[in-house]
């Protein structure tokens, strides 16, 4: 197959608002690390030139080679410093790899989401919980990670990384060490409102304006008044005390199994260890890998070995191979430039 650019990566307004892009090629070139040959291009409009390999995910890469079996260690329940260890590179490359691989995530699920936009209905109900980690100190620095799972479908649609207050009482030595790191850094408040607000807001944003919305939480009272803010009288909200078991019969079992598939694939969530996140950001990014995978590479259930989360949920029309999902970059959507396209192909790729 054939690549076609749609769009210019300049990113300046002129090429991003003009109603039709024209390129032109400019030979090709092989490259070094991999001996893969790349065709190359060059705007009409800006003159500037770019390639194939300027819309990949591994641009600027210096070991695509490790791509796969990178990706694999950070899903894999394996440290940085261990997977640097099996993979024989610096533990800087898989902290960069973690990053780009994140971002590259959460815009690739955005994509998926923001295609099948709210005109088609979600079946069944959707189940929200918080599950509790730290940064790099236990009881100085805990985190909030919310999450909005799809119960039919088990899909992961959102999560994210907030702050939450000190857990007290504190030893003396850690009330010293609070004090400390209250001077710079200053005082630390509860982000859990905000961050549970967010998935809220992607649920409003990917369901109808009309007809029932069905959630499913626990008996925090912070979320019945966040929900009735966004869905009124639309919102079918029932709660399950956080005390009773998390069998099968528990209704938050898809997303209490969810959080147990968390923990045991990201070693930054295994509990008492020295692999504990040092920085939220960081977590953040390694969380949006494990979803992406969760939801478009793994199979549903070991029953059902030839079906994703995000088939059943309608996000992807097949499974995905991790070549597939690291590929393509998701371009920027921008009010001039609504042009996207599916990032599991390339763009506009003919015969």
């Amino acid at each position: 197959m054939k690549f076609q650019p749609t769009r210019c990566p300049c990113k300046s307004p002129e090429c991003d608002s003009s109603p039709s892009f024209q390129y032109q090629r400019r030979g090709r070139f092989r490259r070094a690390c991999d001996g893969r040959e790349v065709q190359r291009f060059q705007c009409k409009r800006c003159k500037r030139t770019f390639s194939t390999q300027t819309f990949r995910v591994d641009y600027r890469l210096r070991q695509p080679a490790l791509e796969r079996r990178v990706f694999s260690s950070l899903i894999s329940k394996v440290t940085q410093r261990q997977a640097a260890r099996d993979l024989h590179c610096s533990r800087g490359l898989v902290a960069r790899r973690n990053k780009t691989y994140g971002m590259h995530c959460r815009a690739f699920h955005e994509q998926m989401i923001f295609e099948r936009g709210s005109s088609l209905s979600w079946s069944g109900c959707f189940l929200l919980d918080e599950l509790e980690t730290y940064e790099h100190n236990r009881r100085l620095k805990p985190l909030t990670v919310p999450v909005l799972v799809h119960k039919p479908s088990y899909c992961i649609l959102y999560a994210t990384v907030g702050k939450l207050p000190p857990r007290r009482p504190l030893s003396k030595a850690n009330l010293r060490k609070l004090a400390a790191l209250e001077r710079a850094e200053g005082t630390r408040r509860s982000e859990s409102r905000t961050k549970v607000a967010e998935c809220f807001d992607v649920l409003e944003a990917i369901t109808q304006k009309s007809g029932a919305v069905a959630v499913r939480t626990d008996e925090k009272h912070t979320y019945r008044a966040l929900l009735q803010e966004r869905f009124g009288e639309r919102l079918l909200h029932s709660r399950t005390n956080s005390k009773v078991r998390r069998t099968f019969r528990n209704p938050l079992f898809a997303v209490n199994h969810t959080f147990a598939m968390l923990r045991d694939g990201l070693s930054r969530l295994v509990r008492r260890t020295w692999a504990g996140s040092k920085e939220r950001e960081k977590l953040e990014w390694h969380l949006w890998i494990y979803a992406a995978w969760r939801n478009y590479v793994r199979p549903i259930t070991n029953a059902r070995p030839n079906e994703t989360a995000a088939m059943v949920a309608g996000l992807a029309p097949r499974m995905l191979e991790v070549s597939e999902l690291l590929q393509w970059k998701v371009p920027a959507r921008s009010p001039h430039n609504e042009r996207s396209q599916n990032p599991s192909r390339p763009p506009r790729a003919v015969p």
